[in-house]
């Protein structure tokens, strides 16, 4: 399985494009790996991308495709028009690579979902001229999580093209620097990945948006060890044969599947949680058919990732070949052949 011929589609790639590069350092903003506070000097693993290594990278452990993203900051600064720009001009980039380098990338474009029309106007050229292979999205954008309906006008477009949509997490400034000498990373992106995935299923966004495909980061962030309060007012089998009874006794009123069957609809990635703790923690929540391999370039490596994944004993041979590309390529199938 470390071997080349995994052929392995990655769904949680970064990368930099040299606009967004610009424009972070333009607003002095950190790119790091997470802080106390949002301004700062660019992050150096950040701006020390290359496309040689992330090649290199990728045929060392037989990373077919990646699919690529923006990471943090995002776009919560800047004003309107020139947020547009800088999101167009990483979408082309994006795109420039995958036509150089046929096969290799895809992407996740990145919208500015404040701004609906500035949204709206970037999903139609980003799928439909680009041919982005879905819409990346940051956990939240000023606090406002992704079950808010100002979103909803994007979410009806991306519904009726039937889109993935990838989600990244990002620290609120609710909890920016919360805990001393602790950094964002090691609390906030599992914590905000789980606001998000609440959000969007308390909400009702996923039951009143069914035909949009999301994947969501990190294994779920939090979510699986925190399963018994999202089932909140009812009592399921999470586990066959075994009976869970939700913390409260009201059912969300927005979720009349369940939150269960919302949750065992949605996609997880393996990215910084490749190891047996999380990953048997998830695959008691969401049957390995939604488990998809991303190792979060270029903050870890494939190595690491399929390493871990190997090493951590919770999957079969058959289903790790399911996450490495089995399951990817029915939600991507132009990376079918």
């Amino acid at each position: 399985q470390s071997g080349a011929n995994a052929r392995r589609i990655d769904v949680h790639h970064h990368f930099s494009p040299p606009a967004y590069l610009e424009f972070v350092k333009k607003h002095n903003q950190s790119a790091g790996a997470g802080g106390k506070r949002r301004g700062g000097a660019i992050g150096s693993a950040y701006s020390s991308w290359t496309l040689a290594e992330d090649l290199e990278d990728m045929d060392k452990t037989g990373t077919a495709t990646a699919i690529l993203s923006i990471t943090i900051p995002g776009f919560y600064f800047g004003k309107t028009d020139e947020v547009r720009k800088v999101a167009r001009e990483c979408n082309e980039y994006a795109a420039k690579l995958s036509a150089d380098h046929p096969g290799r990338f895809g992407s996740f474009a990145t919208l500015p979902l404040t701004d609906t029309q500035g949204s709206l106007k970037e999903v139609e050229y980003a799928l439909d001229t680009l041919k982005a292979d879905g819409i990346g999205l940051f956990s939240n954008y000023n606090d406002n999580f992704l079950g808010d309906e100002a979103f909803a006008p994007v979410y009806e477009e991306l519904n009726r093209r039937k889109a993935i949509v990838y989600v990244h997490p990002i620290t609120g400034n609710c909890c920016r620097g919360m805990v001393q000498d602790v950094p964002d990373t090691v609390i906030e992106y599992g914590a905000d990945t789980t606001r998000s995935i609440a959000s969007v299923i308390f909400s009702g966004t996923s039951t009143r948006f069914p035909d949009i495909t999301w994947i969501f980061a990190h294994g779920g962030g939090t979510m699986p060890f925190v399963i018994e309060r999202f089932v909140s007012g009812t009592v399921v089998e999470i586990v066959p044969g075994i009976t869970t009874k939700g913390q409260g006794t009201v059912p969300p009123k927005n979720v009349p599947k369940g939150v269960l069957y919302e949750l065992r609809k949605m996609y997880f990635d393996t990215a910084q949680a490749s190891n047996p703790v999380a990953m048997g923690a998830l695959r008691q929540v969401v049957h390995v058919s939604q488990i998809l391999y991303g190792t979060d370039y270029w903050y870890r490596t494939s190595a690491e990732t399929s390493k871990g994944l190997l090493t951590s004993k919770v999957f079969n041979a058959a289903e790790l070949r399911a996450i490495d590309r089995g399951n990817a390529v029915k939600i991507l199938p132009r990376y079918r052949g």
